[in-house]
């Protein structure tokens, strides 16, 4: 066993003796998975034409430079290969081949090796819970039962086989190898315990497993009350939908249940830590509780944080985000050859897009300077005068333009386009499964210290209701997904101690003063943006300009102090400043740092810099969100790829912490968060594979009928049914005075009519009393408003010095039945500069005052 374990004898045998089957069944997969052999695929004629183009300027292939045509020979510690959705040549066999015997697997040295994983699972969300865990190096064995999700029947195989790549599955039918993997598990997991629950198998499956687990193996449990495990209910009461769409016609749900798998990457994050403390800590049975409606409520709360302080309602408003966020601009356009989106969010932003118009006449005239002013009065007219330059070019060319003048900018790419990025070749994210199929790989890379840390593995004081505390975090991200991470570790009990530079403040410091009775509210303008209280609650502010060579010192001095380094800067900025993990782990060699950048920190594309909607755009999954193909609407408004990307973090960051509990060993994380996206995008993927093109569901879905929003008699109100069985279609035909079943169509014309009648609220109580699943789809004011939301712990009152009090959303995350609520404020500006920079760094009164006046820190 390695020096400085902790764990009991029995319990270390075991791991080790796990760590030992994990390496070899590794190995197996790997020649498993080998992908030499070809692939047969069939795909659209476009894409064949596609294919067929080679050059780096094709006219027929926009955007080309980032597209992989034929592979590149390259060196990789991690198991890869180039994404093969055509047929493969001869060349890229032998590459291929080549690569699945020269590169090690990863899984070989990643952080969950020995950690044994019971999953059972009959949706998404706990088999993408699973297959997290698994690509973070657990041994994960499930019992085959067959999963629910809203795919095409016939590509139903490539979806199980993409979430189940590299577990061992027993048969249903063997008591004897479910009670081993039962008692040998160091964690279990299901979706299936509860009584919304179509497969029984895994229902009594998995309510034996808890009743007969070791006292000490941890559950994590996805609930789901009726219709929770369906993407369009999820979406309606978590408010989602309402921002989802034009505002004349229905609210749009989340497409390809991906609220499952937002609830399968927080309970792998969950999972992780639950293993953790039952490593470290004396906290009896742990049984964790993750909700999808909280999950999606959480992330919805954190966005909204930018609308409805600000009196801009967070609302439907079709291929853009409402009043455009809050800073102009932040929607879709359309070039020569397809579609792009832009997302300016601060005056950089702003004045690198009107440097690549050529500073037009009409931009000079003072209603245009400020982005936000424009985003609330003018965004119309900028439109048009956006639409006309853009119409002009290409995509290729408008994103050229991007980068040269450094504003966010991505093309909204389908899915093919987008499996075959140029980046996710050379990161090689793309494996291949048993039948050559493509399906997403790991979104993240680890690279362990050289060292292993002296002292103390992982000094942690968990409690029930801190199981984080005596965890020490130095936080160098901004914006939403960096933030978003350590605003959770904090919730758990974790010190986070946040570098700010006033020079360049964090966006969300900039997004403007909140907004009360039509006047801003009253104080220092980077002070009152509810955003960054919601988004960095409970955190201490450093202010520290690390762009000077005393001010990165001060960085390296803190990082050796500190368990995590947390950051989300494009690639190449902490190096310039010589704050590289090579360097930071070499004062701290147990230094986790995790680095969550859009691309990811190698690749041709890594330099990309921007929001949430580049990610969706490049991710491929903008272009399946709308009313059809031709009238898409993206994600501006729920952001998705930041807490997705959050989330994903999470989970590696909780892995990486019990590593360094188990080796005394530190690591680099670097995840791309687009890759992240593209992750949870399996039941598209896997579509788009067996059909060759791009499904938008719209409101739909593959097997469910009636399934969609209708409009109730207040015009405003609209109410989303699903009914899923023969028996909850006879159930609804009957409660809206049909006879028998019709078929699909007239079906659900008669949902509409019966729902016309009828309020919002009277429609979702009858239909949830008689067992269909049903809400309405809730505003997030609706949510705020709602007495039940503070007493159930989705937000938690808290007062801040500036704003008052306000609402702030904590991770959605039980253990027995606590929550962690957030219970205090964002920092104010610089703070606890003195004081921790006296605490941690020995540092004296008097050399405070000279690093303030060179304006190293302030006050």
């Amino acid at each position: 066993m390695p020096p400085n374990s902790k764990v009991s004898s029995a319990a270390g045998r075991r791991r080790w003796r796990g760590w030992a089957r994990s390496g070899s069944a590794v190995r197996a997969t790997s020649n498993l998975l080998n992908p030499a052999t070809g692939i047969s695929c069939t795909w659209s004629s476009e894409i064949a034409k596609r294919s067929s183009a080679t050059s780096a300027t094709s006219v027929i292939w926009p955007y080309a430079r980032f597209y992989r045509h034929a592979p590149t020979p390259h060196t990789s510690t991690i198991f890869h290969s180039t994404p093969r959705h055509r047929r493969c040549t001869a060349r890229q066999k032998t590459f291929l081949k080549e690569q699945a015997i020269n590169s090690p697997s990863a899984l070989d040295t990643l952080p969950l090796s020995g950690t044994e994983v019971l999953e059972i699972s009959s949706s998404p969300a706990a088999a993408y819970a699973g297959l997290v865990l698994r690509q973070l190096g657990a041994t994960v064995v499930r019992p085959a039962c067959e999963l629910t999700a809203d795919c095409l029947s016939g590509s139903a195989a490539e979806l199980a086989r993409s979430l189940h790549a590299g577990k061992q599955q027993i048969p249903t039918g063997d008591p004897a190898r479910f009670e081993a993997a039962v008692a040998t598990a160091d964690v279990i997991l299901t979706d299936s315990a509860g009584s919304d629950v179509q497969n029984r198998t895994a229902q009594r499956l998995a309510n034996t497993a808890i009743s007969r687990r070791p006292s000490r193996c941890p559950v994590i449990e996805i609930t789901a009350g009726l219709g929770e495990r369906e993407s369009l209910i999820v979406s309606a009461r978590a408010a989602m939908s309402w921002a989802i769409g034009h505002a004349d016609k229905a609210p749009l749900p989340l497409p390809y249940d991906l609220p499952s798998f937002h609830a399968g990457t927080e309970a792998a994050a969950a999972a992780a830590l639950a293993v953790l403390l039952a490593e470290c800590a004396d906290l009896g049975p742990q049984h964790w509780q993750i909700n999808p409606t909280d999950v999606l409520t959480y992330y919805v709360g954190q966005i909204a944080s930018n609308f409805w302080p600000y009196e801009r309602p967070w609302k439907r408003d079709g291929a853009r985000a409402s009043m455009s966020g809050g800073s102009y601009p932040a929607a879709m356009f359309e070039c020569s050859d397809g579609w792009v989106s832009i997302m300016c969010r601060t005056d950089q932003d702003w004045a690198g897009l009107l440097d690549a118009m050529g500073r037009p006449e009409w931009c000079k005239h003072e209603r245009f300077r400020d982005p936000r002013i424009v985003a609330r009065f003018h965004a119309d007219e900028a439109d048009v005068h956006l639409e006309a330059w853009l119409s002009g070019m290409t995509r290729d060319e408008a994103f050229a333009l991007s980068n040269v003048h450094k504003f966010p900018m991505a093309p909204v790419l389908d899915t093919g386009d987008a499996m075959v990025l140029d980046q996710f070749a050379s990161r090689g994210f793309f494996e291949h499964d048993s039948a050559g199929n493509a399906i997403a790989g790991k979104p993240w890379r680890f690279t362990p210290a050289t060292d292993i840390a002296d002292g103390p593995i992982l000094d942690l004081e968990p409690g029930p209701q801190a199981p984080l505390a005596g965890l020490k975090v130095l936080d160098l991200s901004w914006a939403w997904s960096g933030p978003m991470v350590t605003s959770g570790l904090r919730d758990l009990g974790a010190e986070i101690l946040k570098v700010e530079n006033r020079r360049r403040a964090d966006p969300t410091r900039v997004r403007g003063a909140a907004i009360r009775d039509g006047e801003p509210v009253p104080g220092p303008p980077l002070e009152v943006t509810p955003y960054f209280n919601q988004v960095n609650h409970g955190k201490k502010s450093i202010a520290i300009d690390f762009t000077t060579p005393q001010g990165a010192e001060l960085i390296v001095e803190l990082a050796a102090k500190a368990d995590i380094v947390v950051e989300n800067m494009r690639p190449g900025v902490l190096s310039r400043r010589g704050l590289t993990y090579e360097r930071l782990s070499a004062r701290n060699p147990g230094l986790i740092m995790v680095s969550m950048s859009l691309m990811g920190q190698h690749g041709p594309m890594k330099g990309v810099g921007g929001y949430a909607p580049v990610m969706s755009g490049l991710s491929g999954l903008d272009s399946v969100v709308g009313y059809g193909p031709g009238d898409l609407v993206g994600l501006f408004n729920p952001a998705l790829g930041d807490p997705n990307g959050a989330g994903h973090a999470l989970a590696a960051l909780m892995a990486a912490l019990l590593d360094r509990r188990r080796t005394g060993r530190g690591t680099l994380i670097d995840l791309s968060q687009t890759e992240a996206l593209v992750s949870i995008e399996r039941i598209q993927m896997a579509d788009f594979q067996k059909t060759g093109r791009s499904h938008v569901p719209a409101d739909g879905h593959r097997t469910y009928w009636p399934h969609g929003t209708w409009q109730t008699a207040n015009a405003e109100e609209w109410i989303a049914v699903a009914a899923r069985t023969d028996e909850e279609r006879s159930i609804l035909a009957r409660l809206i005075g049909l006879k028998t079943v019709p078929d699909r169509a007239e079906f659900e014309m008669e949902v509409q009519r019966w729902a016309s009648t009828r309020q919002a609220d009277e429609a979702e109580q009858t239909l949830v009393k008689h067992g269909i699943p049903a809400s309405r789809v809730r505003s997030f004011e609706d949510i705020l408003d709602d007495p039940i939301s503070e007493l159930n712990g989705i937000f938690a009152p808290v007062d801040h010095p500036y704003l008052g009090r306000q609402p702030i959303l904590g991770l959605p995350w039980q253990m027995n039945g606590h929550k962690f609520p957030a219970t205090e404020p964002g920092p104010l500006l610089g703070a606890h500069t003195r004081a921790i920079l006296g605490r941690e760094l020995g540092l004296t009164a008097r050399q405070l005052d000279e690093l303030e006046s060179l304006e190293v820190i302030e006050k």
